[in-house]
């Protein structure tokens, strides 16, 4: 069967719709598989306020991420650091230890990149004033790494995303739940079978991104893995 995309992501949050435009990036053709109907479209981002925790030294790389600050905002802001060494630590004590090290370590290294990735992609974000800041006499100060979020918090996050990635040009199928990843005889993952409005159908892939939805609805799992 003919290949419907080269890249075929499974969800449309926060992480499968930068998935889809790095792929897009890359010259790919990409296909978005969002379960929901459109009005209830983006997976816990929706849900969230929107904020990123991200490594950085000092005001001067937040600033890169807000660059139309007034001069009045900037003089009343106070944002500290949040070095990689403190993210790591902060992320292995809520985990209890029990984030792959590995993995962690990419996670906190890539954070301040990622940000301007997405900053350059055309998400734009706003100090979190209201959510992790506290006046302290004339300054506002921000604490525990979430000095950003994005405008509109989590509904804003996602609806910037998806006019994006539909900008770009990304196909995003609604109403289309993945059922199972489709292999070959040889076992290579192929695609993915999808029930949609017309039925149960196979959808074709050079490559299949999973990004369908983290564990926040499992108490169990909560328990397990976040501490």
């Amino acid at each position: 069967m003919a290949k419907e995309a080269d890249v075929l992501v499974i969800g449309a949050g926060n992480a499968a719709l930068c998935a889809a435009l790095a792929a897009r990036d890359a010259g790919k053709n990409v296909v978005v598989l969002e379960k929901a109907p459109e009005p209830m479209r983006g997976g816990n981002t929706y849900f969230t306020g929107g904020a990123i925790r991200f490594a950085y030294k000092g005001i001067e790389e937040v600033v890169q991420l807000v660059p139309d600050l007034s001069e009045a905002e900037l003089n009343v802001m106070e944002v500290g650091s949040y070095p990689e060494s403190k993210y790591f630590e902060d992320l292995m004590r809520v985990t209890e230890g029990l984030s792959d090290q590995e993995m962690a370590d990419a996670l906190v290294r890539q954070s301040f990149p990622t940000m301007q990735w997405m900053y350059a992609q055309g998400v734009r974000f706003v100090p979190s004033w209201t959510h992790q800041a506290f006046k302290v006499e004339d300054k506002f100060r921000f604490w525990g790494g979430l000095c950003l979020q994005a405008v509109g918090g989590g509904k804003g996050l996602s609806d910037q995303l998806f006019e994006i990635a539909i900008e770009r040009g990304i196909d995003i199928r609604y109403d289309h739940t993945a059922m199972k990843l489709d292999q070959n005889e040889a076992g290579h993952v192929t695609g993915v079978v999808a029930q949609t409005p017309n039925g149960r159908q196979i959808i074709n892939a050079e490559a299949v991104v999973m990004a369908c939805g983290g564990f926040e609805a499992n108490p169990e799992m909560r328990a397990r893995y976040l501490g």
